[in-house]
């Protein structure tokens, strides 16, 4: 019989003969008291929890007695009642198995038969950068992989060695992990597979798995449970989501885009891609008795916090395919050409149809890059594309409006308001000339310029900002960035710092909310006693310097990325270092212009814009901005101004 062990209360100063570890914190610190049936409260992570007493016989080169499989068992169910979410839960199993049986390298995958995939969910190694490099593989159900997907479909245990596979799966993993043999174990709830477990082997002719998998046979079962009962637990949280973004997106597209047909459609692709994880969103907008189709697309990148826009067309006798599709599909892309026409690529893309009640025919095309669509996905995107009708039918009416004049009259008053925020004046800075030019979309807009000369007179600092949207909300997002601004220029030299304060306002004040708030923006910090100019960028393209001793124009690029996405933009720095001399003139612009269409949905575009500075370069930089104006506005003629139209001009003279 074993010796019963009584453990000393937080008023002990010596530990017992046995050193004890927290098996949740994994801390080796001795608890504060005792409590019922040996369950004791952690000091570190503030739980009550079972201690493992560290010299308990481990595995040896012999099956467990029926003593050290109860206490094995016991040890996982406290695990499996503690109510840890599915990361936990997997790194706490692996490392418990791990410390059983000795071994280095586990893996837990989980099955998703609705998508037809096995996914690695967890990867535990005591080599720290296998588990960075490994992240997430992912494979097909499909017998060609051979013997894993085998084990999940015949729901039995194997071992094998990588060196009788073909598939070429098994030659990556071994050169990646030095794998040799493993040890499958299928995790069966109901006799349904739900995922697996494998053991890997550095030796092909090992007999080590023997022992190993008849003790995790002993808490696999049990694993199964907790684990069915934590993807349940993670996919009705996901629902939740969900349904609360359907909810706010809702809100957001009934109250602020009524009267902006574009901005409604891009936020409208933006909700959707976060619905379903999308990285591209697609919206073909066919109005009745037309021969080209209007196409918006939305690209989001995640990794690298950026968000692309792109408006476009197509013959409607190329969309022969998606005209007939009725109802929600999933197809693979590669079945139609025009899906490569309107560069909609991966492994799986969803045709969702919609007719408006003025004929318009509406279709939403969204696809994944690596995976399908789960039930889930699709229920909610059917329920927004619902919501996404109903506003576009508003948006319709609203046009109407016999109360639209009252309207634009109170959007006038703001207008005038923030007019007043834009520089009234031109510095008074000698051998220097300006210009600045802003004309709204909306009456109210979020572009901002400003020029800051520096109390001293010995700097300058020109700028020229977009916010995203339109209207009331994107125009007082500019005016408390103009405010930070100002304040910024007099206690920081830096462009680059300034452009990082205001990121973190951005993040800060917009990241909960409805709409959140992004902003490029371009800083120039003009040294006019050496004229050293520093630039640095925030996402917001290139600007143009005109240099007159070799009459040439030269298009800068500036980097950075756009601000209030992410928290931390330290790895996007970037600085850039110029010199002007006398005649140089400088032109910075929004996309408003560049981005500008005529009535056969052309854009102005960058070659047109550096033509047109050309040719006006003679000019005061005033004059330069008017006329590019005036051409600009011979391009589009009649057509309806979608986006904000912003230029800064600046010569040395």
């Amino acid at each position: 019989m074993k010796k019963e062990i009584v453990y000393p209360g937080p008023w002990m100063n010596e530990e017992s003969e046995f050193e004890r570890i927290c098996l949740l914190c994994t801390e080796p610190r001795v608890p504060s008291g005792i409590t019922k049936a040996g369950r004791f409260f952690c000091q570190t992570c503030q739980r009550e929890w079972i201690l493992e007493k560290r010299k308990i016989p481990r595995v040896g080169k012999h099956v467990l007695n029926s003593d050290e499989k109860t206490e094995f068992l016991l040890e996982n169910l406290s695990l499996f009642n503690s109510s840890l979410g599915l990361d936990d839960l997997m790194f706490r199993f692996s490392e418990l198995i791990s410390d059983r049986l000795k071994k280095e390298k586990i893996a837990i995958f989980i099955t998703n038969l609705e998508l037809g995939e096995i996914k690695l969910a967890h990867y535990y190694a005591k080599q720290k950068h296998l588990q960075r490099v490994i992240k997430r593989i992912t494979l097909d159900y499909d017998l060609s992989y051979g013997i894993l997907i085998e084990a999940m479909a015949k729901r039995e245990p194997c071992f094998y060695k990588f060196s009788d596979q073909t598939h070429p799966f098994y030659s990556f993993y071994s050169k990646l992990t030095g794998t040799k043999s493993q040890l499958v174990l299928p995790i069966l709830y109901a006799n349904i597979a739900v995922g697996m477990i494998t053991i890997d082997y550095e030796d092909e002719d090992t007999l080590d798995y023997i022992e190993d998998e008849e003790i995790l046979k002993i808490v696999v079962g049990q694993f199964a449970v907790s684990l069915r009962n934590s993807l349940l637990f993670s996919k009705s949280k996901n629902q939740s989501k969900h349904f609360r973004s359907l909810h706010t997106a809702a809100l957001t597209l009934s109250q602020l885009y009524l009267n902006n047909h574009n901005e409604m459609i891009r936020m409208i692709l933006l909700t959707l891609s976060g619905i379903v994880d999308s990285s591209i969103s697609c919206l073909v907008e066919i109005p009745p008795n037309v021969t080209k189709a209007k196409v918006f697309k939305v690209y989001r990148d995640l990794e690298n916090y950026e968000l692309k826009t792109l408006t476009d067309s197509v013959d409607i006798n190329d969309l022969n395919f998606i005209l007939q599709t009725k109802e929600i599909l999933a197809v693979d892309p590669s079945i139609d050409v025009i899906f490569q026409t309107l560069g909609i690529t991966g492994k799986e893309t969803l045709i969702v149809p919609v007719k408006l009640e003025n004929e318009t025919i509406c279709i939403f095309i969204l696809a994944k890059e690596e995976t399908r669509f789960p039930h889930e996905e699709i229920e909610a995107l059917n329920a927004f594309v619902s919501l996404a009708r109903i506003t576009m039918e508003n948006s319709n009416l609203y046009q109407n409006l016999s109360n639209k004049e009252r309207l634009e009259k109170e959007i006038e008053i703001a207008k005038e308001i923030q007019s007043n925020l834009l520089p009234r004046n031109a510095p008074e800075a000698d051998g220097f000339s300006f210009g600045g030019l802003m004309v709204p979309a909306r009456g109210i807009g979020g572009d901002y310029y400003d020029f800051i000369l520096s109390p001293n007179r010995n700097e300058l600092f020109v700028c020229i900002g977009d916010v995203s949207g339109k209207g009331v909300a994107a125009g007082l997002v500019m005016a408390t960035v103009r405010t930070i601004l100002h304040s910024l220029v007099r206690v920081k030299d830096s462009p680059w710092e300034i452009l990082n304060d205001i990121n973190n306002y951005l993040y800060s004040s917009y990241r909960d909310a409805i709409t959140p708030r992004f902003m490029s923006m371009i800083l120039i910090r003009w040294n006019l006693i050496s004229d050293e100019v520093e630039v640095s960028g925030a996402g917001h393209g290139n600007f143009y310097h005109y240099q007159l001793h070799s009459n040439t124009v030269r298009s800068i690029e500036t980097g950075g990325v756009i601000l209030g996405i992410s928290p931390d933009i330290s790895k996007f720095k970037n600085e850039t270092k110029l010199y002007f001399k006398a005649g140089d003139t400088i032109l910075l612009y929004t996309d408003g212009v560049t981005e500008a269409l005529n009535a056969y949905e052309k854009q102005y575009g960058e070659l047109s814009l550096e033509a047109s500075f050309r040719n006006h370069i003679l000019l005061e930089p005033k004059k330069i901005l008017e006329n590019i104006y005036l051409d600009l506005k011979e391009f589009v003629k009649e057509q309806e101004q979608h986006d904000d139209i912003t230029m800064v001009a600046v010569r040395k003279i």
